[in-house]
Order: C-alpha cells, then structure tokens, then sequence
C-alpha cells in the first residue's frame, strides 16, 4: 500500500490517502513514523498505526477527564467507550494508568468517603455511591468499614440541619423516621437518635 498524500485535519488527525483507500491517523503517530507521500507500508502496519493512533488519542482524552475529576477505573473506561475509543485501547490506556498511579479505585474511595462522613452520609449509602461510581464493592465496604463513623452523630446533624421543622408536624416523627431509613441509616440508630433528639428538645423547652 502506497501513501499518495497526507492530509491535516482537525483535532490533530491527519488523513493518510492511499490509491485505494485512506485511514485518519494521530498527527504524532505519523511523525514518529516519519509517513509521507510514496512511503509503502503493508495492511498489517496500517492496522498498527491505526492501533496506536487509538491508543494515542484515547490516552489523552482520559488525561483530560482525569485533570477535571478523579476517576474510577470502571468509570473512565465508560467515558473512554462512549466518546467512541476503541474498547482494546481504552482498556489499555485504563491498564497503563493503573500501573503508574494515576488511576486508583482505593485512593478514589478514600477521598470519596471522607467527603460523604463530612456531609453526614451514612455509611450504607457511601458505600452503595462507591459502587454506582465503579469501586469494587469489596473495596467499598472496605475502605468505608475502615472511617471513624459516629452513626448516632451523623444522624442527629442530619436531623438539625434539614428535619426539625418537619418533627414539629403532624405525623412527622414517622416520616423523618423513614427519610432517614431511605438515607441508609440503620433502624436501631435511627429509632435511638431520634428518641435523644426528642428528650433534648424537651429538655431545652423546659
């Protein structure tokens, strides 16, 4: 197969034309390969160099997702799919980043958790946020078994900041009760805080 022409194009592709046809390649695969008009190269080095075009431009769309928000594996590979990358390059790419330390699902979920105990998430519900954002669950549970959670605490906050107001209606103890069940706080813990929460009340008022 002989190159008859070379041909820049956007998003730093050039469109390489044969007699016969014509493939889009990454404008830095071309260089190394020093391609130009006349070059002869086989069906099985196109297939490479497409390859590595690929695994080129998908590195650096992952890159560029990874320098707005850290990732998980499973969720930058998705990202990597869905933009239309090659899923043998994508995977690759993903590989390579979790080889360096750029990708890390337990570095991921550490920062994840820790932001969730701040804002008062309970801890079946972190864990079940891990997972939907493509941490292991091994990991999840893990990583979340491990923070220095005050499920009694958590739940009071909660109830401070956003039910109060809601405990003084009618039939509202019930219904925060459920909220709070639907937050993934266990029964035990809700049933415990909201009885505390209800006698300090009382307690302040007299």
């Amino acid at each position: 197969m002989k190159i008859t022409a070379l041909k820049r194009q956007k998003k730093h592709l050039t469109l390489v034309c044969f007699e016969d046809g014509e493939i889009l390649l990454d404008n830095d695969v071309c260089t190394d390969h020093s391609l130009k008009a006349g070059t002869d190269i086989s069906k099985e080095k196109a297939e490479e160099l497409l390859y590595e075009s690929e695994y080129a431009r998908a590195k650096s769309r992952a890159l560029w997702y990874l320098d707005r928000a850290d990732r998980t594996e499973k969720a930058l590979y998705k990202k990597l799919v869905e933009a239309g990358f090659d899923k043998k390059a994508s995977a690759a790419v993903i590989a390579r980043f979790c080889e360096v330390g750029l990708i890390d699902d337990r570095r991921f979920a550490e920062g994840f958790a820790a932001r969730c105990l701040e804002s008062n998430v309970s801890a079946r519900e972190t864990v079940r946020k891990l997972i939907e954002k493509g941490v292991p669950a091994d990991i999840a549970k893990e990583v979340v078994s491990e923070s220095d959670t005050d499920e009694d605490a958590q739940i009071i906050a909660v109830i401070e900041k956003k039910y109060a107001r809601k405990l003084e209606t009618e039939n509202g103890a019930q219904k925060v009760y459920a909220a709070l069940i639907r937050k993934g706080f266990s029964f035990s813990a809700v049933k415990k805080a909201l009885k505390k929460y209800s006698e300090e009340l009382e307690y302040s008022e007299e």
